[in-house]
């Protein structure tokens, strides 16, 4: 039955979950038209503390103290936020996630390849219930 369920998530990302699903933000199955201008895409996915996907949590990508950009998860818990100029390090920027009724536990992004152009940043958010 777990397999089922990964094969279904891995379709879903594989066909997009259509231009509505991501609010704020495009869905995986969007061409990638990325503008000379822009830096890397954050993404990554909002879990409960056992693992499993959190819908509709709220994703923040602030810049320092100047810039912040808001979307929200899909049905399997995925987000990506788009908009950040090349020139803001990656390092500058972090990501939050939030629902009512759930506290932020954890934060885990992924490590970059050292040498190669960062052409996305993949960010799990956990959240557990209060």
């Amino acid at each position: 039955m777990r397999l089922l369920g990964l094969l279904a998530c891995l379709a879903l990302l594989i066909a997009g979950a259509g231009p509505g699903a991501w609010a704020g933000g495009s869905s995986f199955g969007d061409p990638d038209e990325h503008s000379p201008d822009e830096g890397p895409a954050y993404w990554g996915f909002v879990k409960d503390a056992a693992g499993k996907p959190i819908v509709d949590a709220k994703v923040s990508a602030a810049y320092k103290t100047s810039l912040t950009l808001i979307t929200r998860t899909n049905a399997i818990g995925a987000y990506r936020v788009r908009g950040f100029k090349k020139e803001i390090s990656p390092s500058d920027v972090t990501i939050s996630c939030a629902k009512e009724g759930y506290k932020q536990i954890r934060v885990f992004r992924r490590p970059v390849v050292k040498g190669r152009p960062v052409k996305s940043i993949e960010t799990e958010c956990r959240l557990q219930r209060q």
